[in-house]
């Protein structure tokens, strides 16, 4: 998971003007969707943030990093109670889910607070301030028939299958956020992404907690779904964030070989190698089982795999750390991200002895970013010379930005185009790869 830049959207109705910001991942962005659609549907429109009467704030509550951008983005957003038209300041999301009674107590100049259930509802806070969102599920489930308003690219959108997560990982704070998982049904999701392709989506995120577990809540499958979805006549591409190793099976590892919609892209986040960490991680896998699922997720056809890894776990030796750098080396993925371990109140790992010292952490993050920037850059100079299928997503300074199938939004590079011609915007082109740096492709409409 990340924290993104900014999300703005503004929204006026008679004289109550809003603003909304959003935080953090891309689950996070489908929740503010929801949140404009619903404010759009009852009559309001966009204005600036210091025109606004009323500012919303989502949180992302994750990790350290994301609390503290939480916190000073509301502390900034705050002065417009001093300077401007806001007359009312609502902070929603996870942080909210998490520390509800600290803010309450510590920041009495916010006016409203709601969690991570029914966020598409939240308009009803405006009217009732007195409403407390601990009535409300955690995590946000919605239909195809919510209203919801695209804060993505018109031709690129994320569509989330899944709320929560039932895994008991040690670091991670999210089950208490958002919940166990809850899945929506496969019909849901196809007439969702039915309607987005009419609309002119052409690309489809698919983002979960935890994807490889899709269905099992409700007596269905990962595969059963994919199969469902692949048959979608008006989308071009499906791509799938987040799946992780316990769940990868046989005939998923088929399903994404064959000829369909499905983008031979994985995101898997594995956190480490060592089996010791693994086992204090608690991630139900461990070294060998990890290599095994690797190496049968290659024999999928022009594989692109990204993951993400943890630095300076709670007694993580120096041994243990350079055995994960080995294995980034000999496996060499295509994207990988990673961050330091965060010490997060209410999970396992916080109570674990031998916490690591901060300077430590920036050490190894740093160490192993270097790492995958060699690999990353290595990977994208093989691509030179050769010709790939890419979205035309806008013009940028005075060029078109492109992302090739293996470019997800967001979390990996973009390709910059040689050429200037607005009607491409949102097509599906073939480019030739003429350049590269370590994260980003030049290339060449065909």
């Amino acid at each position: 998971m990340h924290v993104n830049s900014p999300v703005n959207l503004i929204m006026n109705k008679k004289n109550n003007k809003i603003s909304l910001v959003t935080l953090g991942c891309s689950k996070n962005l489908v929740d503010s969707e929801l949140i404009s659609g619903r404010l759009k549907k009852k009559g309001y429109n966009l204005v600036p943030e210091d025109e606004a009467d009323v500012i919303i704030l989502n949180t992302c509550g994750f990790i350290g990093d994301a609390k503290k951008e939480s916190i000073s983005t509301a502390l900034e957003l705050l002065e417009y109670k001093k300077s401007g038209n806001c007359k009312q300041f609502i902070l929603t999301g996870c942080l909210v889910e998490r520390y509800s009674e600290q803010l309450k107590q510590e920041m009495p100049e916010i006016d409203g607070f709601w969690g991570t259930g029914n966020l598409h509802k939240i308009d009803e806070l405006l009217d009732s301030p007195g409403i407390d969102f601990k009535n409300n599920p955690q995590g946000t489930l919605y239909d195809p028939d919510s209203p919801r308003e695209l804060l993505t690219s018109s031709h690129s959108a994320y569509v989330k299958v899944s709320e929560g997560c039932s895994r008991t990982c040690t670091f991670c704070i999210i089950p208490k956020m958002r919940g166990l998982m809850k899945s929506r049904p496969i019909d849901s999701i196809k007439k969702e992404i039915e309607q987005l392709g009419g609309k002119g989506v052409r690309e489809i995120n698919l983002i979960a907690q935890d994807m490889t577990s899709y269905g099992r809540d409700i007596g269905t499958s990962l595969e059963k779904m994919l199969r469902e979805l692949s048959d979608i006549d008006n989308i071009d591409w499906l791509r799938l964030h987040y799946l992780y190793p316990w769940g990868v099976t046989d005939s998923l590892i088929e399903l994404m070989s064959g000829d369909n919609k499905i983008l031979p892209y994985i995101d898997m986040p594995l956190q480490h190698i060592n089996d010791r960490i693994l086992k204090l991680m608690d991630r139900k896998t461990n070294r060998q089982k990890t290599i095994d699922i690797i190496e049968r997720l290659r024999t999928i056809p022009d594989l692109t795999l990204r993951s993400t890894f943890i630095v300076g776990f709670p007694g993580e030796t120096e041994n243990e750390f350079e055995e994960l750098l080995e294995f980034i080396d000999e496996f060499k993925f295509d994207r990988a991200g990673a961050f330091k371990y965060s010490q997060e109140e209410g999970t396992g790992a916080a109570l674990l002895e031998e916490q690591i010292e901060e300077d430590i952490k920036e050490i190894r993050l740093e160490n192993l970013m270097e790492l995958q920037s060699d690999i990353s850059y290595q990977k994208n100079v093989n691509l030179i010379g050769t010709t790939q299928k890419a979205i035309v997503d806008n013009l940028e300074d005075g060029k078109l930005v492109a992302r090739l199938s293996s470019q997800a939004p967001e979390v990996d590079g973009i390709t910059y185009l040689d050429i200037i011609d607005e009607s491409l915007v949102g097509k599906i082109v073939d480019i030739e790869i003429t350049g590269c740096d370590i994260y980003n492709l030049h290339g060449t409409v065909i």
